[in-house]
């Protein structure tokens, strides 16, 4: 039995090629402001590039409340363990500075969270701005008019913030294999049109048959892969349970092991999480798990999702999936996560 997360749970088969290539539930908060701001608009002003590496989330905050009640919610509810992994691995890299050291290069980090007491609030408030002092750069302010209800914003508001330091960081990956792609795609045809994935430096094309391909970038000590599988079986929506039913059945037959016999299985001894959401005008069912090898010693993350394409009410499921044994694996996931979400339908 796979045991599921307080999202949604299900499980997963896969297999084939030699390799191992292989909710959001809104919180509640007293007031949430969702703002995306592109900063000044002048045509005089130049922002420099972001600085630090992927996954990295600077935490501007006085020491004293780091290491009280708000500064453990920010660890426990931003910086979360991933579900997923092999070992425990947070959900970011917090870098935690006192506000009077927030200046020079730390002003144009990629991802900030100032935390701070504002008893002119009348309650806590959480908002997000885009641009405000280098490119593409996300800022994150909470504040509230003391420290319990600030404490309680990062914990009840800690999903929407992890989601959102996700989706920009995959906006920035894809941004940075779009580049690397250049004119390269890999394409899949089907009986019911055709789709493309963008190929980055790195990638092969591991086979491309009729509805289903696998493409993977391989080093020495890592695999990084994306499979993408158009189902014949047309339906009008998709849960978790269908999801995992069909990544078995389109998946299972693709991915093996080096051992004869071996093939890929969900660990069903770990949690597997499951959420829906919309993203523009489509509607997805995504899934994260950890994978294991029936009949071999071999693991990683994968993530798997799926959506219903409109014209042809035939699902589209999409699983991407890392080895990289003795590495850490949240960057090389966040990788495949944005390549996976490159699929674009043309015809």
């Amino acid at each position: 039995m796979i045991t599921f997360s307080l999202h949604v749970n299900a499980g997963f088969l896969f297999k084939n090629q030699t390799i191992m290539r292989l909710n959001l539930i809104l919180p509640t908060v007293l007031m949430l402001l969702l703002t995306s701001s592109c900063g000044d608009t002048s045509l005089t002003r130049t922002l420099p590039n972001v600085t630090g590496s992927t996954g990295e989330v600077m935490v501007v905050m006085e020491r004293a409340r780091w290491e009280g009640a708000a500064g453990a919610a920010v660890r426990e509810h931003v910086g979360a363990t991933l579900i997923g992994m092999p070992q425990p691995e947070p959900a970011f890299s917090l870098m935690p500075v006192n506000p009077e050291g927030f200046r020079d290069i730390y002003v144009a980090h990629r991802n900030v969270i100032i935390v701070k007491i504002d008893d002119e609030k009348s309650g806590p408030e959480v908002t997000f701005s885009r641009n405000r002092w280098a490119e593409t750069q996300l800022v994150i302010e909470v504040a509230a008019p003391d420290t319990v209800s600030l404490a309680a914003a990062i914990r009840d508001n800690g999903e929407v913030i992890r989601q959102k330091i996700n989706d920009v960081e995959r906006e920035r990956l894809t941004a940075w294999l779009t580049k690397s792609a250049g004119k390269e795609r890999s394409r899949l045809t089907t009986d019911n049109g055709s789709w493309e994935l963008l190929l980055p430096a790195g990638y092969k094309p591991d086979f491309n048959r009729r509805g289903v391909m696998m493409i993977s970038a391989e080093t020495p000590t890592t695999t990084q892969s994306v499979i993408v599988s158009v189902s014949d079986r047309r339906m009008s929506r998709m849960d978790c349970f269908e999801l995992a039913d069909l990544t078995e059945k389109l998946i299972s037959a693709e991915v093996s092991g080096p051992e004869p016999g071996s093939f890929m299985v969900i660990e069903k001894r770990a949690l597997t999480s499951c959420r829906s959401f919309r993203r523009d005008s489509t509607d997805y069912i995504e899934m994260r798990g950890l994978w294991t090898l029936e009949g071999g010693f071999m693991g990683g993350p994968f993530i798997s999702y799926a959506f219903i394409d409109q014209k042809s009410s035939l699902p589209v499921v999409v699983t991407g999936f890392v080895y990289a044994p003795g590495d850490d694996k949240r960057e090389l996931l966040r990788q495949v996560e944005a390549l996976m979400y490159t699929l674009k339908k043309t015809s």
